[in-house]
């Protein structure tokens, strides 16, 4: 099914085409006409013009008009409406499935809400099949549901409403009515059609239908225990475990949620539900990231799914590394976010305690060229030389760092601006989005990480910084990605090398992100993992040891990378906890 392009007036679209619709219905070019009012439907499914003229049409053929609307393999939305609306007055069922299936497709527009829908007895209405009805809608609608998609859909209701009064005994019709109706209506009533389901047909299916209601209309404890019966009922039915521990955990009892889990998990350890609830349990309980690694090794290896979970991507977002680029933390930058754009051509010098990253350095030298950087002491020797011999973004000439690559080309530059971004929902999901950047030569990666394309238009009032290391982030993802390297398919050896002598060159943000393409890499490969530790770590208690002397304000960023590559040594990681919670109570304090 495919829908007419997004506009900015619906009503004057559909009009035009209803004009363009007129003008072929009056030459008997009926197909045209066809075409055309099919298209006004998509972009008005309620402007009673729409449907004066698809009765026109209709009435010009001896079938109604249906084969004016042909249902293909790829149908446009409009016609299976229009399709839809002629065949109701020979197939009423027919008519409403195909309805159903378009307010699947975007069940934001009002597909149903017409006079034939809103004026049908229930007693019409083949029960067995409005179930189906019902069942299509309750899994696009998605929870909660917003205003906009209930006041659309409300007509479904009341049609609901109907068809139960005609078939009172039909259990299956109140538990469908039960989940659609939890979503687009009162949860009370919703909760008392599913008690009528339940109590006509004591099945998973109807206690399953009958408790979410329940829980939807506030009552929990209820809820509680028509799921209890039924798991003592279908012990083998894992995703009854799940949902369970889910609504525990969403209720601050996450005790018994990890119990109700961690049952289902000895029965049977490779049940998706069962799974990923467990992994987003255990990660809620004690925040360790090891858990969330060994749910993406889940997810990787045993891919068959019996439905799509978002339990890794809920557990990452908000989290530094895991959901979104480390922000920067340079005190220059600091400065440049108290200077409006319209101020930053102003004059004069500024003083900062130490030498800071060659990037930040370079954003604010950039934002505000007529701005000296006094830089106190002398160059600390660990931060304007690699900490191993390799590959050299940056050379120092005293305090000031020039990029030692030459710039990328513009088709790179517009690449990364067009996939680079500050979030994402994984960190795999990260690694797959900047697949395209692979097939960029590794000059040009390398290149964009020292020089960073301009943030486009969609970044538009992004803080300063935040844009950089986004770019970098990603650009680090298209050396892991990069076909140049590759010898082998899956292999990332060579990858890897270059994104370790990144990793251990010039302290800068380039460090971070080489860092993050690293543990990236090792979420997606068991086999480099012990190799990827020992990178991550040792460049980690290098900056720790560093501060011993210096500020090191990368510091936090290498420390969450630490927690978040599999297998981190326990004493590493918990240093790193340490280190992290440290540097928060400063940063408390500092705004108290």
């Amino acid at each position: 099914m495919t829908q007419a392009d997004g506009v900015h007036d619906p009503i004057q679209e559909a009009h035009g085409e209803l004009a363009l619709a007129r003008i072929a219905l009056a030459g008997d070019d009926l197909t045209h006409a066809a075409n055309h009012v099919a298209g006004a439907i998509a972009y008005a499914p309620g402007l009673p013009e729409v449907h004066e003229l698809l009765a026109a049409i209709a009435a010009r053929r001896p079938d109604g008009g249906l084969s004016l609307f042909p249902l293909n393999d790829h149908p446009f939305l409009g016609t299976v409406v229009a399709h839809a609306h002629l065949r109701s007055a020979s197939d009423v069922d027919g008519a409403l499935s195909l309805l159903a299936k378009a307010t699947a497709f975007d069940p934001a527009q009002p597909w149903a809400d017409v006079a034939w829908v809103r004026a049908l007895p229930g007693d019409r209405v083949d029960p067995d099949t409005f179930v189906q009805v019902l069942v299509t809608l309750m899994r696009e609608l998605g929870e909660p549901t917003s205003d906009e998609v209930r006041q659309a859909n409300a007509v479904y209701l009341e049609l609901t409403a109907r068809v139960l009064a005609a078939n009172p005994k039909h259990a299956m019709l109140h538990g469908a009515a039960a989940g659609v109706g939890r979503r687009l209506g009162d949860p009370a009533v919703a909760a008392h059609w599913g008690e009528t389901a339940y109590q006509l047909e004591p099945s998973k299916l109807t206690a399953v239908w009958y408790a979410y209601a329940l829980r939807a209309a506030g009552r929990l404890p209820d809820a509680l225990a028509v799921m209890a019966e039924a798991r003592r009922q279908n012990p083998l039915d894992l995703d009854l475990n799940a949902d369970v521990a889910s609504w525990l955990s969403d209720a601050g009892r996450l005790d018994e949620a990890l119990a109700v889990i961690e049952d289902a998990m000895r029965i049977d350890p490779t049940y998706d539900c069962a799974v990923h609830t467990a992994y987003r349990l255990r990660f809620q309980r004690d925040g360790d990231p090891q858990h969330l690694v060994a749910l993406s090794d889940f997810v990787r290896t045993a891919p068959a799914t019996s439905h799509e979970h978002t339990d890794l991507a809920d557990c990452c977002q908000g989290r530094t590394w895991l959901g979104f680029v480390a922000g920067p933390s340079a005190s220059c930058i600091n400065v440049l976010d108290q200077f409006p754009a319209d101020q930053r051509d102003s004059e004069g010098e500024i003083g900062i305690s130490g030498l800071e990253p060659p990037s930040a350095l370079a954003i604010f030298r950039r934002e505000m060229p007529n701005v000296t950087v006094a830089v106190a002491g002398d160059p600390p020797p660990d931060m304007v030389q690699p900490l191993r011999p390799g590959r050299v973004l940056w050379q120092y000439a005293g305090f000031r760092a020039e990029p030692a690559v030459p710039p990328p080309s513009a088709r790179a530059s517009a690449l990364l601006a067009e996939v680079a971004a500050p979030s994402w929902p994984d960190p795999v999901s990260a690694y797959d989005h900047a697949l395209p950047l692979g097939e960029l030569p590794l000059s040009d990666l390398v290149g964009l990480l020292v020089y960073p394309p301009p943030a486009p238009e969609r970044m538009a009032g992004i803080p300063d910084g935040w844009w950089e290391r986004s770019a970098q982030t990603f650009a680090a993802l298209g050396i892991l990605h990069c076909r140049e390297l590759a010898t082998t398919p899956g292999d990332t050896t060579a990858q890897r090398a270059v994104l370790a002598e990144i990793a251990y060159g010039i302290e800068d943000w380039t460090t971070e992100v080489a860092l993050f393409a690293l543990v990236v890499a090792a979420w997606l490969d068991p086999d480099c993992r012990d190799e990827v530790r020992e990178l991550v770590g040792r460049r980690f208690l290098d900056a720790v040891e560093a501060t011993q002397h210096r500020p090191v304000t990368i510091l936090a960023s290498l420390a969450a990378l630490a927690q978040l590559t599999p297998g981190m040594v326990a004493e590493v990681t918990s240093l790193a906890r340490e280190i992290l919670a440290d540097l928060e109570a400063e940063q408390d304090d500092a705004e108290a």
